[in-house]
């Protein structure tokens, strides 16, 4: 088959007697007079066609594509919104709880600390009977009862947590904030730093810091007495 198409298309070309132009010239004049003349390019100005964008059909197809954006912006904002809202609302409820149960257990390790220090206290204060614990009050009857009140007063004071916290408490200071402007505040330094080491040290004293007046003296009375520091 590939032979005999082969031999056709050169006993083709042998016996063809038109030319190429000739085959192709009608069918490009046949298909352009099928097709409309081509459009004429634009000739506006430079306003005309800022106004064409900025006003006419562009404009309202983006302003149909602005308020679908807009509108599905806005339900993806409200429920971001209720949603945050309702996240706080489960936090607080959960921290609430967790609040309650920390000052329920609080509670208990405070009643556990009370009746430690009682039996502390009991066991310091002595044995007791019913006569002495009728007659305990507000007033002090006799020393034992004083010692048993010191007792009790000093086992409160080793468990009482405000009590033992208020030794240790730090006094924290107001701190400083350098976001916005400047800040009059110096580095108070009390590390014992020397400004003029040759004042403070002195390396030089003796003779240099006496006067003109004061040197002729100290040589006259050298000549007159040499060495005899006593006498000059």
């Amino acid at each position: 088959l590939h032979e005999a198409l082969r031999a056709v298309v050169m006993i083709r070309l042998q016996r063809d007697r038109q030319t190429q132009e000739e085959r192709v010239t009608p069918i490009l004049l046949d298909n352009l007079s099928k097709v409309g003349p081509p459009p004429m390019p634009s000739v506006d100005s430079p306003d005309d066609v800022i106004r064409e964008v900025t006003t006419g059909p562009r404009k309202k197809k983006r302003e149909e594509r602005c308020s679908d954006t807009k509108q599905s912006l806005q339900v993806r904002f409200a429920q971001r919104q209720a949603d945050l809202t309702a996240k706080v609302a489960k936090l607080r409820e959960e921290y609430m709880g967790l609040h309650r149960q920390w000052l329920m257990h609080c509670g208990r390790l405070d009643d556990v600390a009370k009746a430690i220090a009682l039996q502390e206290a009991a066991a310091t204060a002595g044995r007791t009977t019913r006569r002495s614990l009728a007659t305990m009050g507000d007033a002090v009857r006799s020393d034992l009862e004083m010692e048993q009140i010191i007792a009790s007063l000093g086992t409160e004071e080793m468990t009482d947590a405000n009590h033992l916290g208020a030794k240790n408490a730090a006094v924290i200071p107001d701190m400083i904030t350098v976001l916005q402007g400047d800040i009059d505040y110096r580095y108070d330094d009390n590390n014992n730093e020397v400004e003029n080491p040759l004042a403070y040290y002195a390396p030089k004293t003796g003779i240099d810091d006496w006067t003109e007046e004061e040197v002729s003296v100290f040589l006259d009375k050298f000549g007159e007495f040499p060495k005899q520091f006593g006498i000059i």
